[in-house]
């Protein structure tokens, strides 16, 4: 019973903390996508589905901070009602109510690992590509005068600027989709429409400039030249292989891939390094839960049955949170650089050791004097 009450009590929390600071932190990412999805014309249901692919991206650093907070506050709650104490005085050991702590950090663990080695980096794929397919309109919404943009894989826009109505002004498109015969587009005048469910430029008062690239030549030669009123240019799905040459970074990787990025494609070694460093960070912080989680219970406790002091605690649990993430951080370049992923491992089980034997010793004195004595 005592550990059902206990478990139902931090998992509310911790899924209310998790709720209220990924929702923070995501509307912060998304806010940026929102804006020039729909000042780009995107209807709100997509927006919006467009921007959820954010969230898996940042549930994963929420959960262990959330921990965090979840225990520290519960831990609190548990002296301020007297609970703790009344716990203590019926006989039972502080450690009997890490019990529900240590299932909740493992329920948090396996949720962070499935988060961050899989969904999440399959959810910024999909954003990626969905941005690249057909995120045209949100290119646009980004076009700045005298400014290039890519508009999607081998298209390149220019423009002067915009007027009252929404159109774009003198507008320079380069066209390079097809690399053997590339096309340049001049418009005094274009806006962007749909048609079938596909975008399209409509582009107006303008020449089309069609180059050929001969076999061993670097740039391409000027070719034919016509002239326009009205032209409409698909800004359709890339092929095949456009898509292939999509540059995708670290974050769209998933963890067999992030610890062998050669074997899927990738050769330049800064990107291999930084990737497999990724990779091993990612593992090294499963163990954030554990360490939040008994660096809370290690803090609050330390002070014994003293109902003062709570705000020096928790300042201490954060720079302990904080040493511990700064710690796998580098320890996972260190361990990249030197070719000896072992080496992630150090950190997180040394924190464990310390954090354990601290709580051991502050909630039974004597353990160690018997442990002293059965070595002896």
């Amino acid at each position: 019973m005592l550990d059902r009450y206990l478990f139902l009590r931090l998992l509310q929390s911790q899924l209310a903390l998790t709720l209220v600071l990924s929702a923070v932190i995501w509307l912060v990412q998304a806010l940026n996508l929102i804006d020039k999805s729909l000042t780009a014309g995107t209807s709100p249901l997509e927006t919006l589905m467009l921007s959820a692919l954010v969230l898996p991206r940042v549930l994963p650093f929420t959960l262990a901070p959330a921990l965090l907070i979840t225990v520290v506050a519960q831990m609190v709650r548990l002296l301020q009602d007297y609970e703790y104490f009344a716990l203590t005085a019926a006989g039972l050991s502080p450690l009997r109510i890490l019990r529900p702590m240590l299932l909740l950090a493992f329920v948090v663990m396996i949720l962070q690992a499935l988060l961050a080695f899989y969904i999440s980096p399959i959810a910024m794929k999909t954003l990626k590509l969905s941005s690249v397919e057909g995120g045209s309109r949100i290119a646009l919404a980004e076009l700045q005068p005298g400014a290039f943009k890519d508009l999607k894989p081998g298209m390149t826009a220019y423009t002067s600027g915009q007027d009252s109505n929404g159109n774009w002004l003198d507008l320079m498109i380069y066209d390079a989709s097809k690399p053997a015969r590339p096309i340049t587009y001049l418009a005094k005048k274009a806006q962007i429409s749909d048609r079938n469910g596909e975008p399209y430029f409509i582009l107006r008062d303008g020449s089309q400039h069609i180059h050929s690239r001969q076999a061993n030549a670097e740039e391409p030669t000027e070719g034919q030249v016509v002239s326009f009123t009205q032209y409409l240019l698909p800004l359709s799905q890339p092929t095949p292989q456009q898509q292939q040459r999509i540059s995708f970074n670290r974050n769209h990787l998933m963890i067999h891939q992030l610890l062998d990025p050669a074997a899927h494609g990738v050769t330049n070694e800064r990107r291999i390094t930084r990737m497999k460093g990724r990779g091993l960070e990612l593992i090294s912080n499963l163990a954030a839960p554990f360490v939040f989680m008994l660096v809370s219970f290690a803090v609050i406790t330390a002070g014994g049955i003293s109902r003062s002091g709570y705000g020096q605690r928790i300042m201490a649990a954060l720079l302990l949170a904080i040493s511990f993430q700064i710690g796998v951080i580098a320890l996972a370049d260190i361990a990249v650089e030197q070719a000896q992923p072992a080496l992630i491992f150090i950190w997180p089980v040394f924190f464990l050791l310390v954090l354990i034997g601290f709580i051991l010793r502050q909630n039974d004195p004597d353990m160690f004097r018997r442990l002293r004595g059965w070595v002896e």
